[in-house]
């Protein structure tokens, strides 16, 4: 149960994403990350050159820090078929560092976004222009506005999976 501090935050936190939904537009909003599918993407590709998608992990990814469910390791997956995938994270999670690690994704922890300085590193990392990047996460301020400023394309997730499917 939550504290009365924690309900005002977060009453405030929702407050504060409603004031920036004004000013901070996403490219594409989608409900999860599993519609941005091999359709969607072979569009975002011919339309726009994407080449590399930079993804956030926690409340995009994952759910309250707990592990990244099965269907989206699934989609991640998918992913590096079609894209260059790279982890931007504010965060800093060792497991989930060693499980991108183990499966050939690199990851940038403790990103300090929406700071530039992060959000090229990535794009360096993978060796592609910001503007053939796709930026993909949950936060108008760290995530979208941090792409929208590096002339990145951007994708708003408003739920993230958190069951096992």
């Amino acid at each position: 149960m939550k504290t009365i501090d924690e309900l005002v935050a977060d009453k405030l936190m929702d407050l504060v994403q409603y004031a920036l939904s004004k000013f901070i537009k996403p490219d594409i909003t989608l409900e999860k990350v599993k519609q941005l599918d091999a359709t969607v993407i072979d569009i975002l590709k011919e339309r726009y050159g994407i080449e590399g998608i930079i993804l956030d992990v926690d409340e995009t990814l994952r759910k309250e820090m707990k592990d990244i469910p099965k269907c989206n390791k699934e989609w991640i997956e998918s992913l590096k078929g079609q894209l260059k995938v790279i982890i931007l994270s504010n965060g800093k999670d060792q497991q989930i560092e060693q499980y991108f690690r183990e499966n050939g994704i690199d990851y940038i922890g403790f990103a300090h976004k929406p700071l530039k300085k992060n959000f090229l590193k990535a794009c360096e990392k993978m060796d592609i222009s910001p503007e053939k990047v796709l930026v993909v996460g949950n936060d108008l301020l760290t995530d979208i506005y941090g792409g929208r400023r590096n002339n990145m394309k951007t994708v708003l997730i408003k739920n993230v999976e958190h069951t096992e499917r």
